[in-house]
């Protein structure tokens, strides 16, 4: 029986501050339980994309490109919320990689990393963002 849930939030190992998921279990419970696709959120970074990537391809699991960003406000009367960034194509990965490279350069405050909305809405393209999470804009 296929089933048609693809998990759009997963922070793995590489996740540095909060994940503990490892990418090949991750992607063999992915095949067990017949998910064609999966996207490894982490936090501000792709360090597991190469890894992810090249097992996912080797299972037969469609690997979703993606990092959960913390967007910062404009102005300083606004809380930081966190959006998933998920690329549709090469051009959404490229702007991915570019805002993920410019929060590190750009936009840290008090240790985080972080994107403006500014920046995304310049950098949109190709990108899918998901906010419905409970801390989010949404939320």
């Amino acid at each position: 029986m296929k089933h048609d849930f693809v998990h759009l939030r997963v922070h793995s190992e590489y996740s540095l501050s909060d994940g503990m998921v490892r990418i090949k279990p991750l992607l063999s419970r992915c095949v067990e339980q017949d998910m064609p696709a999966i996207a490894v959120t982490d936090r501000n970074n792709l360090f597991a994309l190469i890894k992810f990537y090249n097992a996912a391809q080797g299972s037969g699991v469609k690997p979703l490109v993606a990092s959960d960003v913390w967007v910062t406000p404009e102005n300083s009367n606004e809380e930081a919320t966190p959006l998933v960034l998920i690329a549709r194509n090469d051009r959404g990965y490229r702007n991915l990689c570019e805002l993920i490279s410019r929060s590190y350069a750009e936009g840290q405050s008090m240790g985080v990393a972080g994107v403006k909305r500014s920046w995304i809405a310049e950098q949109a393209e190709g990108l899918i963002a998901l906010s419905g999470g409970r801390e989010g804009d949404v939320g």
